[in-house]
């Protein structure tokens, strides 16, 4: 039997287990979903979107597309390949998420409980399974 958790009370059990808001957790799930939906190993990805009913469509919604990172962020996308490509998307959310009072710090408490709670019910990491897929952004998807 395939256990599942949908991506909304993914969401609520992150933001509690981290002490965020819902927007600060919308915000910062749906960005991470959106570098997963361009930058993961499509199998992985898509075990992951199984195990976690809504998350693609968040992931494959408007607000999800990663948008530039800025002077930085532009330098590493066109720098370095492909996980520079993934950086510099990384970067832009980043920029994104810290008008809102989420950084690295909030990240690194937010991030983890969203794999913990999909761990929790499914049995399986499967969302850590798509980001190290991920090249070069692993810590600040919560994989390190």
């Amino acid at each position: 039997m395939n256990r599942t958790i949908s991506i909304e009370d993914v969401m609520s059990q992150a933001a509690i287990r981290a002490g965020l808001d819902a927007e600060q957790t919308r915000a910062a799930l749906v960005g991470a979903l959106g570098l997963l939906e361009k930058h993961a190993e499509a199998g992985a990805r898509d075990a992951f979107y199984a195990a976690v009913p809504g998350a693609e469509a968040l992931a494959r919604s408007p607000e999800a597309k990663p948008r530039g990172g800025g002077l930085m962020g532009g330098l590493m996308k066109s720098a370095g390949g492909v996980s520079g490509a993934a950086i510099g998307d990384a970067m832009g959310l980043l920029d994104r998420l810290k008008r809102i009072g989420v950084g690295k710090d909030e990240l690194k408490r937010l991030l983890p409980a969203a794999r913990d709670a999909v761990t929790e019910a499914t049995g399986r990491d499967w969302m850590g399974e798509a980001v190290r897929t991920v090249p070069g952004v692993g810590a600040l998807l919560g994989d390190g």
